[in-house]
């Protein structure tokens, strides 16, 4: 049995042709989901444990590092190229591109 593969290029080769899986598109479930969902884990615990915080004390922490070790075993580390934004006003953390 032979399996030959064809592609449909047209003919030409352009190298200067713009590549489709760039670091933009690393934040994209389809792209990369382990890393987007693992993103999205340690927002939601981060989150949680703000709010169990908030729960317990009665207001928000001044930073995240509060939360540790009561509310978390250790903070999370936010993914390469990015960084955890806390609003101690609100109580809501979030995933900034750097």
């Amino acid at each position: 049995m032979v399996l030959s593969l064809a592609g449909c290029t047209g003919g030409s080769s352009n190298s200067n042709s713009p590549t489709t899986n760039t670091a933009d598109n690393s934040s994209s479930p389809v792209v990369q989901p382990e890393i987007y969902a693992q993103k999205k884990m340690d927002l939601a615990s981060l989150n949680q444990a703000v709010q169990q915080y908030h729960a317990t004390k009665g207001h928000y922490p001044e930073n995240l590092q509060d939360l540790a070790p009561t509310y978390l075993e250790k903070l999370p580390q936010a993914p390469a190229g990015y960084s955890f934004n806390y609003d101690a006003n609100s109580g809501t953390v979030s995933l900034a591109k750097q």
